[in-house]
This record gives structure tokens, C-alpha cells and sequence, in this order.
């Protein structure tokens, strides 16, 4: 059966990371399940679908699991990116976009599903394309990012499964970030077949979830990549500029600043900016004062946070008291009624207010300490995200130097998250993932 003819003019789309184009170049895209899928390759998808898709039985077509087809999506607006973006698994300019022509449907091994083929029950299944019609079109076509509800946000990642094997020139377009990402492209492609290089047009088919507050310019919420870039940016400032005010800065080191904090929170600008700071995020019922003072009041009764060596211990209470800086200035949210909006990015937009703190407001900071003290700020969310959101916890091993480092990362992030809802901590699965680090980090220093 032919494809209905209001659906012919559509795209499937699959997205993967730039990393793995030099494969994708030689194989094509490749089922999970393909003899030939690479050892090395960038998956982006959450974990936790993996072991239901290799386990979920395609009913119609080639029959096998899902795992045995390479999928795509129909709809070019993806909850699934959105949900790794958030979790901040990938940099988004990193992110390649294939369109390929909806008439794939028409092969032989082509089924397609109504809603994602990653939850527990399993959505239909189909082999004929006169089966389009029974798509939720108005889910797949939103280009709103968040849903109603789960049923909506999963119709919207209905699948094309193809079995075995798709080549990337069989795309008519790979949508890329900007010219940036298409001149990098370009360098790994060299002289193979490859579909023509595209930016979107989110007028017409959008594909990226970018921060509106910079005209669209950047995403949404950074990744692994640009975090790092804006902490160096952080540790190179300081140290450049460190002691450069010593003269009128209103703290002489790191323990006259502790004691300020301790007497009165609003003793800097940037905490000032905080006090009675509401959130509209439900979870956050205090304001964000109150809310950093019962993190360090969590942290000095910890175990963690005993174990500490003394200067450890000053840094660790320090970036507790500064952790969310980044959720102000309090201007920030005048069109918001002033609530402070869930802000993803607030511990590494908090970067440029920590070093101004450390060059301006206090006279003499070693570099090595301004690099820990900035690095428990941008990074106070890591462990937590790791343990509750999904994010990989390679980051952790990436950004800790050293044992001590992470002694002081899981320190404040347990307080942090136990400020919030004391459950929210497994401490089962904290000490697993905290001995995987210790043996990475120092499998490391031994190489």
C-alpha cells in the first residue's frame, strides 16, 4: 500500500553524536543488536530504556526485538533530546540531525509503532503504511517542549524501525548547530558520500531546544563540554586578577569570608540578592537563603564532611554557603513575579559572580584553593544528578583531580540534596558509585 497521501511529504529523523560519524560514515547506522555495531559508540539514550527495548518483541515485519532495528522518529521536536540535554549528558552543538524521506516506510523491513517502544507496556506495532492514519500527528507535530502528560510525550516519540542496517547517505539533509559544527563535519567527512549540510529552520522543522534569553543563541542548558569551558574561564580569571584589590576588598582571605557568611549570609552582593528569593519550583518550598543556610547546617553534621581535613572542611562550608548564587541576581525573575524559575544552568552561571567574590572581595586566595572552591560551586549538582537525573557518571571522574576533590563533591552534594527531601539519597547506591570513582580516579594517577 502506498503511503497516504497527507503523510508523503514528511520526514523521519535520527540524531547521534558528531562523535560517531567517523563510523557511521563506514557502516551506516546500525541496530543495537547488528554484528557489526561499534564497541565505541556515543550513546546519547537513557540507560534505563535499554534492557526494555532489547527485550521488546516486534510483533509484524522481520519480527526479533527493537533492538534488531535502527530507529527514528517521526517528529523533529525530540522529548528524548530534551531529556539528555537536562541531564547534562551531551553539549548540544555536538548533536548530528538526519532527515530521511518518509517513504523508508515503504521497505520491506519497516514497522512502525504508535508512541516510543521504551515503556513497560508496549505501543502497537505496524507493517502497512495505510496505518499512518492511526499516528497522534497533533503529539508529533507540537514543537511545544514540555506535554500534558506521559501518554502525550510518548506518542510524540512514535517510531520508525528499520531492520539491520541504514546508510547516512540515504539522508536527504544532516541538520547541524551552526557553522561551527558544519565546518567539523565537514573535516571528518572529506570525500565520502554524505547528505547535504543544513541548519534548521524552526520556523518550519525545529529540532533544537536553545535559551531564549540569549535570542536563541545558545542551548537550553550546557553540557559536559561548555561547563568545563566557562569553570577554566573561572580559574583563569582568578588567577590572573587574584589580590588585585587588596587595598578595598572587604575580606582578607578565605576564613575571614567563612566567618562573614557565618555571622550574616547577605554579607556579599550576591548572597544579599538571594535573601527572600522565592522559587516557583514546588520542591523548593524555602527561599533560596534559607535554603543554602539549611545545606551547610546538613553538611556540618555529616560524616562526610567530618572526615574532611580542616582546610577541606573551610572550602566545603564556603561553597556551601555560595552554592546558588547563580539562581540571582534577583532581576533576573521581575517578569516572572518574581520566582525564581527552575534554572539548570545555575550552578555554572554562577561562575562569573565567584570570581568577582574571589578578585574583589577578598583580598589573597591561593590559586589552587579559588580552583576547589569555584569547582564545589559549578559542580555542587554532579553527584545528585548522577545518583537521581541520569547524568553519566564518567562527569564525576572527569572533573575530580583527585580523592579529596570527590570526598568534597559527595559532601555537598549530600547535603544539597538531603537539605531538600532526605529520601531523594540513596546511600546504597552513593557509596557503590563513590567507590567506582575512587577506583577510576586512582586507576588513573597510576597510569
Amino acid at each position: 500500500m502506498p503511503i497516504p497521501a497527507e503523510h508523503s511529504h514528511r520526514f523521519v529523523y535520527h540524531f547521534s553524536h558528531i562523535d560517531n560519524l567517523p563510523g557511521l560514515l563506514h557502516l551506516g547506522l546500525l541496530a543495537k543488536n547488528h554484528a557489526q555495531f561499534p564497541r565505541k559508540h556515543r550513546s546519547i539514550a537513557a540507560e534505563g530504556i535499554q534492557d526494555r527495548r532489547a527485550r521488546m518483541v516486534v510483533p509484524c515485519g522481520p519480527g526479533g526485538c527493537v533492538h534488531d532495528y535502527v530507529p527514528l522518529y517521526f517528529g523533529s521536536v525530540s522529548p528524548m533530546l530534551l531529556g539528555v540535554i537536562n541531564a547534562k549528558n551531551v553539549d548540544q552543538y555536538d548533536i548530528l540531525y538526519f532527515e530521511f524521506p518518509i517513504d523508508l516506510i515503504e521497505r520491506a523491513d519497516a514497522v512502525f509503532t504508535g508512541a516510543s517502544a521504551n515503556t513497560m507496556v508496549p505501543p502497537a506495532f505496524y507493517s502497512e503504511p495505510e496505518d499512518l492514519a492511526k499516528l497522534d500527528w497533533a503529539a508529533i507535530d507540537s514543537r511545544k517542549w514540555g506535554n500534558p502528560d506521559d501518554g502525550f510525550r510518548h506518542r510524540r516519540m512514535a517510531e520508525l524501525l528499520l531492520h539491520g542496517q541504514l546508510p547516512v547517505a540515504a539522508a536527504t539533509r544532516c541538520v547541524v548547530w551552526n557553522d561551527a559544527a558544519k565546518k567539523r563535519v565537514e573535516a571528518i567527512v572529506g570525500t565520502n558520500p554524505f547528505p547535504r549540510l543544513d541548519f534548521q529552520d524552526p520556523r518550519n522543522r525545529p529540532h533544537w531546544f536553545t535559551n531564549f534569553a540569549t535570542g536563541g543563541s545558545s542551548s537550553l542548558v550546557k553540557g559536559p563540554k561548555e561547563i568545563a569551558g566557562v569553570f577554566h574561564a573561572a580559574c583563569g580569571y582568578v588567577e590572573e586578577h587574584a589580590g588585585s584589590h587588596t587595598k578595598t576588598a572587604k575580606y582578607k582571605n578565605l576564613k575571614h569570608l567563612l566567618e562573614g557568611l557565618r555571622a550574616d549570609f547577605g554579607c556579599l552582593p550576591h548572597t544579599a540578592e538571594l535573601i527572600g528569593l522565592r522559587s516557583e519550583n514546588g520542591m523548593h518550598r524555602r527561599t533560596v537563603d534559607i535554603h543554602s543556610k539549611d545545606v551547610v547546617e546538613e553538611l556540618l553534621l555529616l560524616e562526610e564532611y567530618a572526615a574532611l581535613g580542616r582546610k577541606h572542611q573551610m572550602l566545603t562550608e564556603i561553597a556551601a554557603y555560595l552554592h546558588d548564587i547563580g539562581k540571582g541576581p534577583r532581576a533576573r525573575w521581575d517578569d516572572n513575579g518574581g520566582l525564581q524559575k527552575v534554572d539548570p544552568d545555575h550552578p555554572v552561571g554562577a561562575m562569573p559572580m565567584m570570581a568577582q567574590i574571589l578578585t574583589e572581595h577578598v583580598a589573597t586566595v591561593t590559586a589552587s584553593s579559588a580552583r576547589t572552591l569555584l569547582k564545589l560551586v559549578c559542580y555542587h549538582d554532579l553527584v545528585g544528578d548522577v545518583l537521581g537525573r541520569g547524568r553519566d557518571e564518567q562527569q564525576i571522574i572527569d572533573v575530580a583531580d583527585n580523592v579529596e576533590e570527590l570526598d568534597m563533591l559527595f559532601a555537598i552534594g549530600k547535603a544539597d540534596v538531603t537539605a531538600l527531601t532526605p529520601r531523594w539519597w540513596d546511600e546504597e547506591s552513593a557509596e557503590r558509585l563513590y567507590g567506582r570513582c575512587v577506583e577510576a580516579i586512582k586507576s588513573a594517577s597510576e597510569d
